[in-house]
């Protein structure tokens, strides 16, 4: 490229998954809630003043950080800060925390953007192996860094490491530790009280899953004022727009509906896990709206994947990756869907 950036060179970017536009497709690959959104807020959109379209939004979504704050029982809003989705909270967290040439810790297999978002930073990547159970090892605890990167529960494991495998992280981690809690409503517990507890916490949540708002871009992150202050210092002016605070809003205010939302997919996350292993497949507990479904049979992982895509018209993830290339990545889809697929698994490996 003539006028590319150098250190653009070697990077690929990140592959999101596949969104078809047959709405024949069943699709259980890229972890939505099969479930909508709750009604108000759709009524805040309909409700919406198209004055506020023509107007700049608030700049720091001040009454959606305030309603996330009380919420989740921190002091205040300064306590959180909003942004076009996780994703982009995640990029802000380096350019904000971390100089280029820094390394940045994470486990492995993890989510894979926190790798592409080091290199477009210039920073280096330390990846450093689950054990066989996907938790964290003694030399994960034993790896210095700038800034650590912790997806709980993991993807696409779906496994939770313990809080007080955490609790020592924090402790004993020289850098900020960055605790990933976008699919924590499908889990046991959660780690929002460490922002309070550890100076180095930063706890980031999205809206995309529980929420059903991924097609929104809605995420947030607590942390210390100290720390949300130097985020100020480095977002976009106006990175929340007015629908998404509007909806944002809406969505954390009826809490209740979501909760709801959540317990269906662990309902039908544990009748999934039982007909998998039924089948065959080796599934770990998984805390989060998806499953990690490893075989060993034929035909092979790639195998099954490429046939519920192309002879049953069902999407599941597959990562052609070191300690994932015998696995499926299945999102928790409705009974129906999951039911669909189960079938469908049965009839292929015969």
């Amino acid at each position: 490229m003539k006028h590319g950036r150098k250190l653009l060179a070697p990077v690929a970017g990140y592959t999101p998954g596949e969104q078809p536009t047959d709405p024949g497709v069943i699709k259980l690959n890229t972890n939505e809630n099969p479930y909508p959104p709750s009604p108000k807020v759709m009524e805040a959109l309909r409700a919406l003043d198209p004055g506020a379209l023509r107007r700049y939004p608030d700049p720091v979504s001040a009454r959606f950080r305030a309603a996330c704050a009380a919420r989740h029982g921190l002091p205040g809003p300064e306590w959180v800060i909003a942004g076009n989705g996780m994703d982009e909270l995640l990029s802000l967290v380096l350019r904000t925390f971390v100089d280029p040439g820094d390394d940045v810790l994470a486990p492995y297999p993890t989510y894979s953007l926190y790798e592409v978002l080091c290199a477009l930073h210039g920073c280096r990547m330390v990846s450093v192996d689950l054990d066989g159970d996907f938790q964290l090892t003694e030399a994960f605890f034993k790896t210095p860094a700038r800034l650590c990167f912790l997806a709980r529960p993991n993807a696409p494991t779906g496994v939770a490491v313990p809080r007080g495998a955490v609790e020592r992280l924090c402790r004993e981690f020289p850098g900020i530790v960055v605790i990933d809690e976008a699919y924590v409503d499908f889990c046991d517990d959660h780690c929002m009280d460490f922002p309070e507890r550890f100076e180095n916490a930063i706890v980031m949540r999205t809206f995309s899953k529980s929420f059903s708002l991924a097609g929104m871009r809605v995420g947030v992150a607590a942390a210390r004022p100290e720390l949300i202050n130097e985020f100020m210092k480095v977002k976009d002016s106006y990175n929340m727009n007015a629908v998404s605070q509007a909806v944002g809003l809406a969505a954390i205010e009826d809490y209740g509906y979501m909760r709801a939302s959540a317990e269906r997919v662990r309902a039908t996350r544990a009748w999934l896990r039982a007909e998998l292993t039924a089948l065959g497949f080796n599934v770990p507990e998984s805390q989060s709206n998806f499953l990690l479904a490893r075989w060993a049979g034929t035909p092979n992982a790639r195998g099954l994947f490429e046939a519920l895509r192309g002879e049953k018209n069902i999407l599941v993830r597959y990562f052609p990756h070191r300690m994932l290339a015998d696995a499926l990545r299945i999102t928790v889809g409705t009974d129906d869907e999951c039911a669909a697929l189960v079938r469908a698994l049965g009839e292929i490996i015969g």
